[in-house]
């Protein structure tokens, strides 16, 4: 029996919401339409009333629709409370008094990093980047790192929905350029990010995988070049990141031994 306090229109805002996030997280009046199965008169409406609401947005260039600003503040709320945070934060922030530099805990969000926690270094340059903020896997270290430890299926789908742009000469703009780069980030442990994202930004990132032996967010540390022109330093925070990396994800419930985890290779 339906139940008579059940509220149809809030389900499809859901649904809704749903093939933002599982989808390219860009999506158009049809493509919701085609995928929700919903009449496209009540998509419009149901669209209209979560963009006055700030839990959409619409790009006029595109007619794409994405999560709007209010909908991440609900998701930054709930981010407080979120496990993973708060059993990684006391690593994070001994990884910051080890290296002196910014600590960053981002999570997958589509086709983008999410930034959900960012600890600091007291040097007064630091990048300008907030918790809330994203970034495109394809330039930022946590998000090749992440990349390379999905399963196949899945680390092509998000490389076949993203659009390349240089923001530096060093970023990659190809998918078959990332593609290698994440075969070689797979043997290693960890991704580095020498100024592809910003010049004068370097950074080294670790995955951390969940109970299923699947990545699903990533720690880094990020430090200019002005500050630590050597190359070396590349090795010397690799080895931190992954070994603070890897303590987390046996906070998440991740057993590197257990033979039932799934398979990313």
């Amino acid at each position: 029996m339906q139940d008579k306090d059940h509220i149809k229109s809030i389900e499809k805002c859901f649904v809704i919401l749903d093939c933002l996030y599982s989808g390219d997280c860009l999506l158009t009046l049809e493509e919701i339409t085609q995928k929700t199965g919903y009449k496209k008169t009540t998509c419009f409406r149901l669209l209209k009333t979560m963009r006055t609401l700030g839990l959409l947005e619409l790009s006029p260039a595109t007619k794409k629709y994405k999560y709007g600003p209010r909908l991440v503040t609900v998701g930054l709320s709930a981010l407080k409370n979120m496990n993973l945070r708060n059993s990684a934060l006391p690593i994070l922030q001994q990884l910051r008094d080890d290296t002196r530099e910014t600590i960053n805990l981002t999570i997958l969000h589509g086709s983008e990093i999410l930034y959900v926690e960012r600890l600091i270094s007291d040097y007064l340059v630091n990048v300008n980047v907030n918790i809330g903020d994203r970034l495109p896997v394809y330039c930022a270290s946590m998000g090749k790192v992440i990349l390379a430890f999905l399963p196949n299926s899945r680390m092509k789908k998000i490389i076949s929905a993203t659009k390349f742009e240089p923001r530096t000469d060093r970023t990659i703009v190809s998918e078959s350029a990332l593609i290698k780069e994440l075969a070689e980030i797979r043997v290693k442990g960890f991704a580095i990010n020498d100024e592809e994202l910003e010049k004068g930004l370097r950074a080294v990132a670790a995955p951390i995988m969940n109970y299923t032996g699947e990545a699903f967010a990533a720690i880094n540390i990020a430090w200019t070049t002005a500050r630590r022109p050597d190359r070396a330093v590349f090795t010397e925070f690799a080895q931190k990141v992954m070994t603070a990396a890897e303590q987390i994800s046996g906070l998440m419930g991740y057993n590197r031994n257990d033979t039932s985890l799934a398979n990313v290779a």
